[in-house]
């Protein structure tokens, strides 16, 4: 079959895996937001910010891995329902 079948399931895994790249450009750029406001509230120049920015890189990527591991199981748990019936 050279196309696929457009069902729900099949459009919302397609939506999800859309925002992906999204997640780590958005905990990125938040992490570095709340670093460079500390910094510049406390007046500790450039420590917060790169202590926020790390933490905002790790939060992105774990969001990337948990979003792609529940679009990669949501498409185990059908193909396996298809095999039993």
């Amino acid at each position: 079959m050279f196309f696929k079948k457009w069902d729900n399931e099949y459009v919302n895994n397609l939506l999800k895996a859309s925002v992906v790249g999204i997640h780590l450009v958005t905990a990125t750029f938040v992490g570095l937001a709340i670093g460079y406001f500390l910094d510049k509230w406390l007046g500790t120049k450039p420590v917060l910010t790169i202590i926020f920015l790390l933490f905002g890189i790790a939060a992105g990527y774990k969001n990337m891995y948990l979003e792609i591991k529940g679009i990669h199981g949501i498409g185990k748990k059908r193909d396996e329902t298809k095999k039993k019936e």
